[in-house]
C-alpha cells in the first residue's frame, strides 16, 4: 500500500499550504483554489488557506529567506456568495507573522530541514510555551529578545 503524501497543515477546518504543494491537493481543493485564482489572477500569493466554503490567498514576504515571514496581503473568497475580502498588511508596523513554515510544505521540500531546525530551536527556547500573543511581528520579536536570543537567518543565537 502506497503511503499518502502529507501536504500542508490543518488548523480549525482550514488547510494551510505553500504554493509549491498545490499540485498535491485533493481534486475538490484543487477546484476550490482554481475558482479563486481565476477570480483574482493578478493577486500575488505564496500560501493558500482552503476550507470547504472559503479560500484565502496569502502573500507573505519572502518565504524562503525570512525566518518568520510577515503577512503582506490576503484575499479571502467566499465560494458560496462569490464575494472577496482583501486586506493589505504591507504598511502596518505590526503585521501577522508565520511560524512553523516546515509544516506548510509538501514532503521532500529541500528547505524542510532548515525550517524544522528553527522551529525546534524555538521550541527548546520556550518561545511557543505561551502561544497567545506571538502572532504579530512586535510580540514575536519581544519574545525572542526576552529569551536572550537574536535571530540570524534561520537560526536563533544567544545574544
Amino acid at each position: 500500500m502506497a503511503q499518502k503524501t502529507k501536504i500542508g497543515r490543518r488548523v480549525g477546518g482550514w488547510l494551510y499550504l505553500h504554493r509549491s504543494g498545490v499540485d498535491l491537493l485533493a481534486p475538490e481543493d484543487t477546484d476550490r483554489l482554481a475558482q479563486v485564482t481565476a477570480k483574482h489572477p493578478d493577486t500575488p500569493w505564496n500560501l493558500c488557506k482552503i476550507a470547504k466554503d472559503k479560500v484565502s490567498l496569502l502573500h507573505y514576504e519572502d518565504f524562503e529567506s525570512s525566518a518568520f515571514p510577515a503577512l503582506l496581503h490576503s484575499v479571502t473568497f467566499d465560494l458560496a456568495t462569490q464575494t472577496s475580502k482583501s486586506i493589505d498588511y504591507s504598511k502596518r508596523d505590526n503585521p501577522p507573522i508565520l511560524h512553523r513554515k516546515e509544516l506548510l510544505l509538501p514532503d521532500g521540500d529541500p528547505n524542510f530541514p532548515m525550517y524544522a531546525a528553527l522551529t525546534k530551536a524555538a521550541e527548546e527556547a520556550g518561545l511557543f510555551e505561551k502561544p497567545a500573543g506571538i502572532g504579530t511581528l512586535k510580540a514575536w520579536e519581544k519574545r525572542i529578545a526576552e529569551a536572550g536570543l537574536q535571530l540570524q537567518g534561520h537560526k536563533l543565537l544567544n545574544k
